[in-house]
């Protein structure tokens, strides 16, 4: 069985745990929350790293679980004391059956992510870097577990349904939008210290002065009226609520800042790996021993007829194709009209090697020779229909370049070589990565009525 399927059980055996913990407690006469909330710490903590999600992602569950935990425990405790009186059996119900929906939320949404293996090392290197997440999430919901014990140890909110305060709090919208607001330009613009703990308090501190800013907005009624008689015990009451909405728009804000910011060091990553394999790809067709083999026997045979015009030109072009080559290493984009050219010198190269065995025709626009294409992508294109189909004077091999604004299209008729082996598709692969790193489209192959093209985006 793997880890994955074994978390059921994990989450029915964290459960009953809680169920017998919040047992013992109520028969020994001592407080059970901050027992509780470890518990629940440790639950999330396993799930995550069964499902191989990262340290970063297990700190910001930890923190909105046992939020969602201190909610959903304690209106479930006023629920069920509405049907029996006897606190050995509604806490521990409700303690049951809130740990099952938090279980099975966090499974779900584990799931959705599609973390990695468990044991993947690069995984467990990051949990060794990075565990001071883990820390200040403990650190953060220890304090505001303790501080909400402490303001409810005082009445304050005796009798009193906390999803229907803390919806009445939410029920301001501005303030909302406040709150957000101000936390995401917290978390975009502000540089952390390098150092944990100064990140810790910075956000701490943060936390707090916000909470006590949206607990007086709220209690005076602002901004749209002014509510006068508001006292501290009303201020406290709101306090918590504002500590929790705060302590969780952070950590909901900061998750998705975080997994955006991961996306986008994933793209360019990949983008760069491509970018590294298509240039590999293209300095092996530089020094590729049979296109130099091939061309110094073209270039023999020439010297040996006497043509110095046609040697001339040869060696010309022959020095243009590596000088394009050379010119344009590691550019992403490069002007149609230039490629063009290019694929233009190769194509005469060839044609001394087969003088009647294809012809090129180009269809393409002045305006969308201005446009970019990826670099040698035509040139590879009619080396592919050269390398694949049978030329000969008496039917040669028609190749077409034509472009209509938004792609341009390399087309040519099937020919195909019977004694030649099958084709490995690296090449298409490498442009096609290319395209869709650049500009998020692919090619486009349409194979019809004996005619092969592949189609490129214009960008």
């Amino acid at each position: 069985m793997t880890l994955k399927r074994r978390i059921p059980y994990v989450i029915h055996g964290f459960a009953v745990l809680h169920a017998l913990v919040t047992v013992i407690c109520i028969a020994g006469g001592f407080p059970d929350s901050l027992l509780l909330t470890l518990i629940t710490m440790a639950m999330t903590v396993i799930i995550c790293m069964m499902h191989g999600l990262s340290v970063e992602f297990t700190a910001i569950s930890v923190i909105l679980v046992n939020i969602g935990g201190f909610i959903l425990g304690t209106d479930g405790a006023w629920l069920f004391s509405r049907i029996s009186e006897n606190e050995l059996v509604f806490r521990p119900i409700a303690t049951f059956l809130t740990t099952e929906i938090l279980g099975w939320a966090m499974h779900l949404a584990a799931r959705a992510l599609h973390g990695g293996d468990s044991g993947d090392p690069e995984i467990k290197r990051s949990w060794k870097q990075n565990a001071g997440w883990l820390l200040f999430a403990f650190v953060s919901i220890f304090m505001l577990r303790i501080a909400v014990d402490i303001v409810f140890s005082t009445g304050l909110y005796s009798g009193i349904s906390i999803s229907s305060l803390l919806a009445e709090f939410l029920g301001n919208s501005i303030l909302i939008i406040f709150m957000v607001a101000v936390t995401l330009l917290f978390i975009r613009l502000v540089k952390f210290p390098g150092n944990r703990y100064a990140a810790f308090f910075l956000v701490a501190g943060f936390i707090l002065l916000t909470s006590t800013v949206a607990s007086v907005i709220q209690g005076f009624g602002l901004p749209l009226h002014f509510r006068a008689g508001f006292t501290f015990k009303d201020f406290l009451r709101l306090l918590v609520f504002a500590l929790l909405a705060e302590v969780t728009f952070y950590a909901v804000l900061y998750l998705i800042n975080y997994l955006f910011r991961m996306r986008n060091e994933v793209l360019k990553e990949r983008e760069k790996t491509h970018q590294a394999e298509f240039q590999y790809m293209i300095l092996k067709h530089q020094v590729n021993p049979h296109f130099l083999f091939n061309s110094l026997n073209v270039l023999d045979s020439l010297v040996q007829e006497g043509d110095r015009e046609k040697t001339g030109e040869f060696i010309h072009k022959l020095a243009g194709i590596y000088r394009y080559m050379l010119q344009h290493e590691g550019e992403s984009l490069v002007r149609l009209g230039d490629e063009l050219l290019f694929a233009g010198m190769y194509a005469d190269l060839m044609k001394v090697r087969f003088p009647e065995g294809f012809t090129i025709s180009v269809e393409v626009p002045a305006e969308d020779k201005a446009r970019r294409i990826v670099p040698c992508t035509v040139q590879l294109l009619i080396e592919n229909a050269i390398k694949h189909n049978t030329l000969s004077p008496a039917d040669p091999l028609a190749i077409r370049i034509y472009s209509n604004g938004k792609k341009l299209t390399v087309e040519n008729r099937m020919i195909p070589k019977f004694s030649h082996g099958p084709s490995t598709g690296l090449g298409q692969k490498y442009i096609r990565r290319q395209y869709m790193d650049l500009s998020g489209e692919g090619l486009e192959i349409v194979t019809q009525n004996g005619n092969y093209s592949v189609s490129l985006p214009l960008l």
